[in-house]
Protein backbone atom coordinates (compact mmCIF):
# COMPACT_ATOMS: atom_id res chain seq x y z
CA UNK A 1 0.00 0.00 0.00
CA UNK A 2 0.98 3.62 -0.53
CA UNK A 3 1.43 6.40 2.04
CA UNK A 4 0.01 9.92 1.72
CA UNK A 5 1.92 13.01 2.85
CA UNK A 6 0.32 16.47 2.96
CA UNK A 7 2.44 19.66 2.82
CA UNK A 8 1.49 23.32 3.01
CA UNK A 9 4.83 25.19 2.99
CA UNK A 10 8.27 24.87 1.39
CA UNK A 11 9.79 24.06 4.80
CA UNK A 12 7.35 21.18 5.15
CA UNK A 13 8.47 19.75 1.81
CA UNK A 14 12.06 19.63 3.08
CA UNK A 15 10.93 17.69 6.15
CA UNK A 16 8.63 15.50 4.05
CA UNK A 17 11.51 14.62 1.72
CA UNK A 18 13.58 13.43 4.68
CA UNK A 19 10.65 11.30 5.87
CA UNK A 20 10.33 9.77 2.41
CA UNK A 21 14.05 8.98 2.42
CA UNK A 22 13.61 7.08 5.71
CA UNK A 23 11.37 4.55 3.93
CA UNK A 24 12.99 3.77 0.55
CA UNK A 25 10.87 0.62 0.10
CA UNK A 26 7.57 2.45 0.54
CA UNK A 27 5.57 4.52 -1.96
CA UNK A 28 4.19 8.00 -1.33
CA UNK A 29 1.46 10.19 -2.77
CA UNK A 30 1.63 13.95 -2.17
CA UNK A 31 -0.86 16.77 -1.69
CA UNK A 32 0.56 20.28 -1.60
CA UNK A 33 -2.01 22.77 -0.30
CA UNK A 34 -0.69 26.20 -1.31
CA UNK A 35 -1.75 29.20 0.76
CA UNK A 36 -1.09 31.68 -2.03
CA UNK A 37 0.04 29.86 -5.17
CA UNK A 38 3.38 31.68 -4.86
CA UNK A 39 6.37 30.87 -7.10
CA UNK A 40 8.19 29.45 -4.07
CA UNK A 41 5.29 27.09 -3.37
CA UNK A 42 5.37 25.92 -6.99
CA UNK A 43 9.16 25.57 -6.91
CA UNK A 44 9.17 23.32 -3.84
CA UNK A 45 6.19 21.32 -5.07
CA UNK A 46 8.08 20.59 -8.28
CA UNK A 47 11.15 19.54 -6.29
CA UNK A 48 9.37 17.04 -4.05
CA UNK A 49 6.87 15.55 -6.48
CA UNK A 50 9.68 13.66 -8.19
CA UNK A 51 9.96 11.51 -5.06
CA UNK A 52 6.24 10.62 -5.11
CA UNK A 53 4.07 8.31 -7.22
CA UNK A 54 1.17 10.75 -7.59
CA UNK A 55 1.12 14.41 -6.64
CA UNK A 56 -1.50 17.15 -6.47
CA UNK A 57 -1.09 20.93 -6.14
CA UNK A 58 -4.22 22.69 -4.87
CA UNK A 59 -5.02 26.12 -3.49
CA UNK A 60 -6.10 26.55 0.11
CA UNK A 61 -9.91 26.53 0.42
CA UNK A 62 -10.94 30.10 1.28
CA UNK A 63 -14.57 29.50 2.27
CA UNK A 64 -16.84 26.89 3.80
CA UNK A 65 -18.21 26.12 0.31
CA UNK A 66 -14.71 25.44 -1.04
CA UNK A 67 -14.03 23.12 1.89
CA UNK A 68 -17.31 21.35 1.08
CA UNK A 69 -16.26 20.96 -2.57
CA UNK A 70 -12.89 19.57 -1.42
CA UNK A 71 -14.71 16.27 -0.89
CA UNK A 72 -14.84 15.79 -4.67
CA UNK A 73 -11.06 16.25 -4.90
CA UNK A 74 -10.53 13.59 -2.23
CA UNK A 75 -12.40 11.11 -4.44
CA UNK A 76 -9.51 11.40 -6.91
CA UNK A 77 -7.18 9.88 -4.31
CA UNK A 78 -6.65 6.19 -3.75
CA UNK A 79 -9.13 6.03 -0.87
CA UNK A 80 -6.97 3.70 1.21
CA UNK A 81 -3.46 4.41 2.45
CA UNK A 82 -1.07 2.65 4.77
CA UNK A 83 0.19 5.80 6.54
CA UNK A 84 -0.99 9.40 6.56
CA UNK A 85 1.55 12.15 7.30
CA UNK A 86 0.50 15.73 8.00
CA UNK A 87 1.79 18.86 9.71
CA UNK A 88 -1.12 21.30 10.00
CA UNK A 89 -3.22 19.48 12.56
CA UNK A 90 -5.33 22.61 13.17
CA UNK A 91 -6.76 23.09 9.64
CA UNK A 92 -10.35 21.94 9.08
CA UNK A 93 -9.76 21.07 5.43
CA UNK A 94 -6.91 18.80 6.52
CA UNK A 95 -9.37 17.21 8.95
CA UNK A 96 -11.79 16.72 6.03
CA UNK A 97 -9.17 14.97 3.89
CA UNK A 98 -8.25 12.70 6.79
CA UNK A 99 -11.93 11.95 7.46
CA UNK A 100 -12.60 10.86 3.87
CA UNK A 101 -9.68 8.42 3.63
CA UNK A 102 -8.97 5.01 5.03
CA UNK A 103 -5.54 4.58 6.57
CA UNK A 104 -3.88 2.27 9.04
CA UNK A 105 -1.62 4.79 10.79
CA UNK A 106 -1.39 8.57 11.21
CA UNK A 107 1.87 10.43 11.82
CA UNK A 108 2.69 14.11 12.15
CA UNK A 109 5.67 16.33 11.37
CA UNK A 110 6.73 19.91 12.10
CA UNK A 111 4.99 22.93 10.63
CA UNK A 112 7.56 25.19 12.28
CA UNK A 113 8.26 26.76 15.62
CA UNK A 114 4.56 26.51 16.54
CA UNK A 115 5.19 22.85 17.28
CA UNK A 116 7.43 23.67 20.22
CA UNK A 117 5.86 26.88 21.57
CA UNK A 118 3.21 25.84 24.08
CA UNK A 119 1.12 28.97 23.46
CA UNK A 120 0.68 28.21 19.75
CA UNK A 121 -2.54 27.13 18.07
CA UNK A 122 -1.36 23.51 18.08
CA UNK A 123 -1.80 23.38 21.86
CA UNK A 124 -4.95 25.45 22.33
CA UNK A 125 -8.39 23.88 22.71
CA UNK A 126 -10.94 24.05 19.91
CA UNK A 127 -13.92 26.09 21.10
CA UNK A 128 -16.19 26.13 18.08
CA UNK A 129 -19.81 27.09 18.51
CA UNK A 130 -22.42 24.33 18.23
CA UNK A 131 -23.57 25.41 14.74
CA UNK A 132 -20.07 25.14 13.28
CA UNK A 133 -19.46 21.76 14.91
CA UNK A 134 -22.74 20.54 13.44
CA UNK A 135 -21.86 21.78 9.95
CA UNK A 136 -18.46 20.09 10.04
CA UNK A 137 -20.19 16.89 11.12
CA UNK A 138 -22.72 17.14 8.26
CA UNK A 139 -19.98 17.33 5.60
CA UNK A 140 -18.19 14.41 7.20
CA UNK A 141 -15.38 15.92 9.29
CA UNK A 142 -14.64 13.41 12.04
CA UNK A 143 -11.17 14.65 13.02
CA UNK A 144 -9.92 17.59 15.07
CA UNK A 145 -6.45 18.53 16.20
CA UNK A 146 -6.74 16.85 19.60
CA UNK A 147 -7.88 13.59 18.03
CA UNK A 148 -4.96 13.71 15.61
CA UNK A 149 -2.54 14.28 18.51
CA UNK A 150 -4.09 11.34 20.36
CA UNK A 151 -3.96 8.99 17.37
CA UNK A 152 -0.56 10.00 15.95
CA UNK A 153 2.00 7.22 16.32
CA UNK A 154 5.18 9.21 15.55
CA UNK A 155 6.05 12.88 15.18
CA UNK A 156 9.00 13.78 12.94
CA UNK A 157 10.81 16.91 14.08
CA UNK A 158 13.80 19.08 13.21
CA UNK A 159 14.07 20.31 16.82
CA UNK A 160 16.21 17.82 18.70
CA UNK A 161 15.47 17.15 22.39
CA UNK A 162 12.62 19.69 22.52
CA UNK A 163 9.09 18.56 23.61
CA UNK A 164 6.59 18.53 20.76
CA UNK A 165 2.86 17.93 20.15
CA UNK A 166 3.23 14.19 20.88
CA UNK A 167 5.81 12.35 22.95
CA UNK A 168 7.09 9.77 20.44
CA UNK A 169 9.60 11.80 18.43
CA UNK A 170 11.95 11.00 15.56
CA UNK A 171 14.47 13.73 14.71
CA UNK A 172 15.27 14.41 11.07
CA UNK A 173 17.84 16.82 9.65
CA UNK A 174 17.11 19.31 6.91
CA UNK A 175 20.77 19.22 5.99
CA UNK A 176 21.63 15.53 6.04
CA UNK A 177 23.12 15.72 2.55
CA UNK A 178 25.31 18.70 3.39
CA UNK A 179 27.80 17.32 5.86
CA UNK A 180 30.70 18.61 3.78
CA UNK A 181 29.96 22.27 4.49
CA UNK A 182 31.98 22.69 7.64
CA UNK A 183 35.61 23.66 7.94
CA UNK A 184 37.78 22.74 10.86
CA UNK A 185 39.52 25.53 12.63
CA UNK A 186 38.90 29.25 12.81
CA UNK A 187 42.07 29.87 10.85
CA UNK A 188 40.29 28.75 7.64
CA UNK A 189 37.61 31.40 7.99
CA UNK A 190 38.84 34.34 6.02
CA UNK A 191 35.77 36.56 6.06
CA UNK A 192 32.70 37.31 8.19
CA UNK A 193 29.48 38.52 6.53
CA UNK A 194 26.23 39.62 8.16
CA UNK A 195 22.76 38.55 7.05
CA UNK A 196 19.39 39.97 8.06
CA UNK A 197 16.31 37.80 7.65
CA UNK A 198 13.34 40.07 6.99
CA UNK A 199 9.79 39.91 8.29
CA UNK A 200 6.54 41.85 7.71
CA UNK A 201 6.94 43.76 10.96
CA UNK A 202 4.60 46.51 9.80
CA UNK A 203 1.80 43.98 10.37
CA UNK A 204 2.74 44.03 14.07
CA UNK A 205 3.11 47.78 14.58
CA UNK A 206 3.14 50.95 12.46
CA UNK A 207 6.43 51.90 14.14
CA UNK A 208 8.33 49.42 11.96
CA UNK A 209 8.68 51.73 8.97
CA UNK A 210 11.34 51.44 6.29
CA UNK A 211 13.36 54.14 8.08
CA UNK A 212 13.12 52.32 11.41
CA UNK A 213 14.33 49.01 9.92
CA UNK A 214 17.03 50.75 7.91
CA UNK A 215 18.46 52.32 11.08
CA UNK A 216 18.63 48.88 12.68
CA UNK A 217 20.35 47.40 9.64
CA UNK A 218 22.89 50.22 9.59
CA UNK A 219 23.66 49.69 13.28
CA UNK A 220 24.21 45.98 12.67
CA UNK A 221 26.28 46.63 9.51
CA UNK A 222 24.19 44.19 7.45
CA UNK A 223 25.72 42.90 4.21
CA UNK A 224 22.79 40.83 2.88
CA UNK A 225 19.02 41.25 3.29
CA UNK A 226 16.80 38.20 2.72
CA UNK A 227 13.20 39.46 2.40
CA UNK A 228 10.12 37.73 3.77
CA UNK A 229 7.48 36.83 1.12
CA UNK A 230 4.91 39.12 2.78
CA UNK A 231 7.20 42.15 3.03
CA UNK A 232 5.77 44.88 0.82
CA UNK A 233 8.22 47.70 1.59
CA UNK A 234 11.87 46.69 1.72
CA UNK A 235 14.32 49.42 2.77
CA UNK A 236 17.10 50.33 0.37
CA UNK A 237 20.46 50.64 2.06
CA UNK A 238 24.11 49.70 1.93
CA UNK A 239 23.41 45.97 1.59
CA UNK A 240 22.48 43.46 -1.10
CA UNK A 241 18.83 42.39 -1.31
CA UNK A 242 18.66 38.68 -2.15
CA UNK A 243 16.21 37.47 -4.81
CA UNK A 244 15.83 33.71 -5.08
CA UNK A 245 13.17 31.00 -5.54
CA UNK A 246 14.63 29.23 -2.50
CA UNK A 247 13.50 29.55 1.09
CA UNK A 248 16.15 30.86 3.45
CA UNK A 249 17.27 27.48 4.78
CA UNK A 250 18.06 26.19 1.30
CA UNK A 251 19.63 29.46 0.18
CA UNK A 252 21.96 29.46 3.19
CA UNK A 253 23.11 25.92 2.45
CA UNK A 254 23.98 26.92 -1.12
CA UNK A 255 25.78 30.06 0.08
CA UNK A 256 27.87 28.08 2.57
CA UNK A 257 28.78 25.51 -0.09
CA UNK A 258 29.90 28.23 -2.49
CA UNK A 259 31.76 30.26 0.16
CA UNK A 260 33.73 27.69 2.11
CA UNK A 261 35.88 30.21 4.02
CA UNK A 262 33.08 32.59 5.05
CA UNK A 263 31.52 32.79 8.50
CA UNK A 264 27.99 34.21 8.85
CA UNK A 265 26.44 36.37 11.55
CA UNK A 266 22.67 36.05 11.14
CA UNK A 267 20.10 38.42 12.67
CA UNK A 268 16.32 38.60 12.69
CA UNK A 269 13.56 39.78 15.00
CA UNK A 270 11.28 36.77 15.52
CA UNK A 271 11.81 34.55 12.47
CA UNK A 272 11.66 30.85 13.30
CA UNK A 273 14.07 30.15 10.40
CA UNK A 274 16.94 31.07 12.72
CA UNK A 275 16.11 28.03 14.84
CA UNK A 276 16.20 25.82 11.76
CA UNK A 277 19.76 26.84 10.81
CA UNK A 278 21.24 27.32 14.29
CA UNK A 279 23.13 24.03 14.16
CA UNK A 280 24.98 24.79 10.94
CA UNK A 281 28.71 25.24 11.21
CA UNK A 282 29.96 28.76 10.38
CA UNK A 283 26.56 30.28 11.22
CA UNK A 284 26.09 32.44 14.34
CA UNK A 285 22.47 33.40 15.05
CA UNK A 286 21.11 36.23 17.23
CA UNK A 287 17.61 37.55 17.75
CA UNK A 288 17.11 41.30 17.95
CA UNK A 289 14.29 43.06 19.76
CA UNK A 290 12.93 46.38 20.91
CA UNK A 291 10.52 47.28 23.72
CA UNK A 292 7.46 46.67 21.53
CA UNK A 293 8.48 43.16 20.51
CA UNK A 294 9.84 42.05 23.88
CA UNK A 295 6.48 42.99 25.44
CA UNK A 296 4.42 41.24 22.77
CA UNK A 297 6.62 38.17 22.33
CA UNK A 298 8.33 37.80 25.69
CA UNK A 299 7.47 34.10 25.75
CA UNK A 300 9.18 33.52 22.42
CA UNK A 301 12.35 35.42 23.33
CA UNK A 302 12.57 33.62 26.66
CA UNK A 303 12.05 30.28 24.94
CA UNK A 304 14.83 30.72 22.36
CA UNK A 305 17.21 31.90 25.08
CA UNK A 306 16.46 29.08 27.51
CA UNK A 307 15.85 26.13 25.16
CA UNK A 308 18.20 26.97 22.27
CA UNK A 309 20.82 29.13 23.97
CA UNK A 310 20.41 31.92 21.41
CA UNK A 311 21.47 35.42 22.44
CA UNK A 312 19.00 38.28 22.09
CA UNK A 313 20.18 41.81 21.36
CA UNK A 314 18.34 45.07 21.95
CA UNK A 315 18.53 47.44 19.00
CA UNK A 316 17.03 50.76 20.20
Amino acid sequence: MTNLIICMTPLQTLIAKEIIFLFPEENFDLIYVSLSGSPKDVHYYELIKGFCDRSFFIREPASFLEIFLLRFFVKRLRGSYCKLYLANIERKYIHLIASKLNFQEINTFDDGVGNIIKTSVFYSKENEIFFKRLMWKIIGVNFNKQLIRNKAKVHYTIYNNIPNIIENLVTVSLFSENGNLSLSGKENREKVVTFYLGQPLIEISDKFTEQYILKTLDNLQIDYYFPHPREKLIPKGNFEIISTPLIFEDYLIEYLAENQTVEINLYSYISSALLNVKGLDRVNVKYIYDDCLIEKYSGFYGFVENEFGISIVKVD
